[in-house]
């Protein structure tokens, strides 16, 4: 059994580098974008405000943005400061080389069953389906896949063994994530959940590593004399701003093919019952919610499901006439696939409960498509459990008919609920329940 184990690990590792450098290969490949907009701009010129002597805290738009965000691309925009142009390379590269870790190493040791080394077939189908799903995102310098790595690396580290090490790097990494992104906030309550369940007394290191990443910003909302805490000071805003949106709003696009970059899809019914009433609270969307079951349970699956209908123009999308949602039947396949392996696998349920929570996250916002991002690498995690594992190992079938069954009959729901979900796009713009309402 020692020598089994010492042999998979000598195999998955030239498995781990040369897949990681043909991802980092293929995700270059694919060139710099032409220039950033929108969120991208924002975060872009935060960082570079760290070396043009403009105002960080305005350029970045850190009253609602976490201050480590004009961290993450500072050596890109030190590249655009001393070499005009080079910064577009520079946040490809940047990107890439996360692109590559995610896919190599994260994933496949996130889905890599406890006591072995993982399987060579496991890293390169977790590399294949990250190149799939996240390289698209390498050209631009938006959160969505720095925040994305942060998040798999608490993961990764709170599965890891001795505890007493890992769980504090991995409340690191948490803080770290929910600096990044606010809206990880379900997510990591969700691993919170876990690693006290799973880890008892010794969780309490990984509350003091939350606490140890979260302290940049809580010594920024001192200085700037905001209210103490570890998230932006514009978060409850924002928070209800989104919550706004999150009761009538299926989905949200931003265009960049010219005119506004506004595109909504809304839900008439839900519009219909909260125009009188309008949500501007977590719970007011709370309250919306439960006072219109069932048919809220239905726009929250909507919600979700309309979030993985992606395209070849994801993390950005075409007005909604043009698009064709092309990536929608491998992006529903993966998740559907990989959730239920994780549901399948003793030692890998966990997962299904932290993709849970990232399915909550969509719940509450004006979703865009990109958020599923941690959604769906969790699931490639999950189906880097189909190739790997005591039973495949021990020569027993993975999958039966059924489970094949049941996966295509759950992603048929899923379909369903997204074309449901897609079916009423408002014209270009801001939108409004009041508007919504009378698109039916």
């Amino acid at each position: 059994m020692v020598q089994e184990r010492q042999a998979h690990r000598t195999v998955s590792k030239p498995a781990h580098r040369v897949a990681a450098v043909a991802l980092f290969a293929a995700t270059l490949a694919q060139g710099p974008a032409g220039g950033f907009v929108y969120d991208a701009a924002r975060y872009f010129d935060g960082s570079l405000a760290l070396f043009t002597g403009a105002g960080v805290v305005a350029e970045g738009d850190l009253g609602f943005r976490g201050v480590l965000t004009t961290a993450v691309y500072a050596p890109a925009a030190l590249a655009e400061h001393l070499v005009t142009g080079a910064g577009r390379y520079a946040v490809l590269a940047e990107n890439a080389l996360l692109v590559a870790v995610v896919g190599a190493f994260l994933l496949p040791r996130i889905a890599r069953p406890r006591g072995t080394g993982g399987h060579p077939a496991a890293v390169w189908l977790c590399a294949a389906l990250t190149w799939l799903v996240a390289a698209r995102f390498a050209p631009f310098p938006l959160m969505d896949l720095p925040a994305a790595a942060a998040f798999l690396t608490a993961v990764w580290l709170a599965r890891r063994e001795p505890a007493r090490w890992t769980l504090p790097l991995a409340g690191l990494a948490a803080g770290v994530t929910l600096n990044l992104r606010p809206a990880y906030l379900l997510p990591l309550a969700a691993l919170g959940a876990v690693v006290a369940v799973t880890r008892r007394r010794p969780a309490v290191w990984f509350a003091a590593g939350l606490a140890a990443g979260s302290l940049p910003q809580m010594a920024f909302n001192a200085l700037r004399g905001f209210a103490p805490g570890p998230v932006p000071p514009g978060t409850a805003g924002l928070a209800g701003f989104q919550a706004g949106y999150a009761s009538y709003v299926v989905r949200y696009d931003t265009v960049t093919t010219g005119g506004a970059p506004q595109q909504f899809f809304c839900h008439p019914s839900m519009a219909s019952a909260v125009a009188g009433d309008p949500v501007d609270s977590t719970g007011g969307l709370v309250r919306a919610v439960l006072g219109n079951l069932p048919e809220s349970a239905l726009f929250l699956v909507e919600k979700v499901a309309a979030a993985l209908a992606w395209s070849w123009s994801t993390p950005y999308s075409t007005r909604a006439a043009a698009e064709h949602y092309d990536l929608a039947v491998p992006i529903v396949l993966i998740v559907v696939a990989g959730i239920g392996a994780a549901c399948r696998t003793s030692g890998a349920r966990p997962l299904a409960v932290l993709a849970a929570g990232t399915a909550g996250s969509l719940m509450t916002s004006a979703t865009e498509a990109r958020f599923a991002l941690p959604l769906i690498l969790l699931a490639v995690a999950g189906c880097g459990l189909l190739v790997q594992g005591p039973r495949l190992q021990a020569g027993e079938r993975h999958l039966s008919w059924y489970s094949v069954a049941a996966v295509l009959f759950a992603a048929a729901v899923l379909f369903a609920a997204a074309a449901a979900g897609l079916a009423h796009p408002l014209p270009p713009g801001a939108a409004t329940a009041a508007t919504c309402a009378a698109n039916r």
